[in-house]
């Protein structure tokens, strides 16, 4: 059965230990704390984990009235639900290349841009379990010291955060294996990056 947005609102406020609410946009204190953080918490997960639902592949389109104004010949237009490039589906050098704002610079004897990247999913029937037990746990942490003033509570909910976080990107990481010299050096890394960039402690 799939979850709704406010599912995983109320997933939070149970983690809290707090009462549920019918609707995101209800006049309580509740929903207008879960309105507030849950796209954040849901953008800053899609962009740490790789979730495997969120990963697409495009190829881009090239404006063909606008040329940059200095450095490369070619500009394309990215994905309107971009959230990370992962990767190019054919070898250019990083110095060939370049994202900035809504465009993709190129040099001009790239023919073709093939892109991998993370896109964003608003769409909660596509979560799985894993991410919405996450989520959930994330926007429990953003809400819990607002709602409760309980710091001890607050601690608890971002150390479940911490080791949910850490399964479930090692999940992610079976399902959508890195093609690098260095596989399992370079997932750990990811791991640990997201988990400073969510402030968690590494323990």
């Amino acid at each position: 059965m799939a979850l709704a947005t406010i599912d995983i609102c109320n997933m939070a406020l149970d983690y809290c230990n707090i009462r549920n609410i019918t609707s995101i946009d209800e006049n309580t204190k509740e929903a207008k704390k879960c309105k507030m953080w849950y796209d954040i918490a849901r953008k800053g997960l899609l962009m740490n984990i790789n979730a495997s639902f969120s990963i697409k592949r495009a190829v881009l389109a090239e404006y063909t009235d606008y040329i940059p104004v200095y450095g490369y010949g070619k500009a394309y237009a990215l994905p309107g639900d971009l959230l990370q490039v992962l990767n190019l589906g054919n070898p250019i050098d990083d110095n060939l290349y370049q994202i900035e704002g809504e465009y993709f610079y190129c040099d001009e004897k790239i023919e073709q841009v093939f892109i991998r990247y993370i896109a964003d999913i608003t769409d909660t029937t596509k979560f799985d379990s894993e991410f919405c037990d996450l989520l959930a746990l994330k926007l429990a942490e953003k809400i819990c010291p607002a709602l409760t003033e309980d710091e001890q509570k607050t601690q608890f909910i971002k150390q479940l955060a911490t080791q949910k976080y850490i399964e479930t990107s090692a999940k992610y990481g079976r399902d959508n294996r890195m093609i690098v010299i260095n596989k399992p050096r370079f997932r750990q890394s990811k791991v640990m990056q997201g988990i400073q960039n969510f402030n968690y402690p590494v323990r």
